[in-house]
């Protein structure tokens, strides 16, 4: 007799227990909501900004303020927000009064390619990216026959170039003809760079180069890396 109060006292209370939670999860879902913070993580470009995702989730009908808790979709709203071009990641948080935080993360471009046919960004992660309306990134520039160059190689000098500060400041513009490259500095010097091969080496080289003083230099208009472990300069 004893076992079955305590069956029945255990049932009620479970019982007691889930009714108190539905109305907790209820009332929690009842709550209005408001987006309380929106980070934006990006470097030196501008192509995601508070307006442009404010837009987006108006756009879309999926902006949370003054709506149920219970009717937000973060999944939805992380969904819509990664599709955009220009958008790497993004992540939607809430807590339990209805306080909405959006967290996103800008893709990079390291480079702008320019060709007849069309033209795109290749981004950090080896990704092409479309060109924005709101923003144009000041980037190494490339430029010529693209499709004579593997897109992989492209990436590699591109990386190369990006990550290296030296290089970044100096080169400005690639030119591709015949499956070779020309690099253009900022002050107006020709490198021959040739094939994307020994691409180390070759700017080893050029740092020599550049190392021996700007006097020197000006002396010079063409600068060739193509020959192995040597560089050849020709007269302005």
């Amino acid at each position: 007799m004893k076992n079955i109060f305590n069956i029945i006292r255990f049932v009620l209370g479970l019982l007691l227990l889930i009714v108190l939670m539905s109305f907790s999860y209820y009332k929690i879902g009842e709550q209005l909501c408001e987006i309380k913070s929106i980070d934006i993580q990006v470097d030196e470009n501008k192509f995601v900004t508070l307006h442009l995702i404010t837009q987006l989730l108006n756009e879309n009908s999926i902006h949370p303020n003054d709506k149920k808790l219970a009717t937000i979709s973060a999944n939805k709203i992380e969904s819509i927000l990664e599709n955009h071009s220009s958008i790497k990641t993004a992540n939607v948080f809430s807590d339990l009064k209805g306080n909405i935080s959006i967290h996103v993360l800008s893709r990079v471009p390291i480079v702008r390619i320019q060709n007849k046919k069309e033209g795109y960004y290749i981004d950090l992660d080896g990704d092409k990216m479309p060109f924005s309306n709101l923003y144009t990134s000041r980037i190494l520039l490339i430029t010529g026959n693209i499709d004579e160059v593997e897109n992989e190689d492209l990436f590699t000098i591109s990386e190369y170039i990006y990550n290296d500060e030296f290089l970044k400041k100096q080169i400005v513009q690639i030119n591709i003809e015949k499956s070779e490259l020309t690099l253009y500095t900022r002050v107006g010097e020709y490198i021959e760079f040739g094939e994307v091969k020994n691409i180390n080496t070759k700017f080893n080289n050029l740092r020599l180069y550049y190392d021996k003083g700007t006097k020197e230099n000006l002396i010079y208009k063409t600068i060739s890396l193509k020959y192995n472990n040597q560089i050849v300069c020709t007269k302005k």
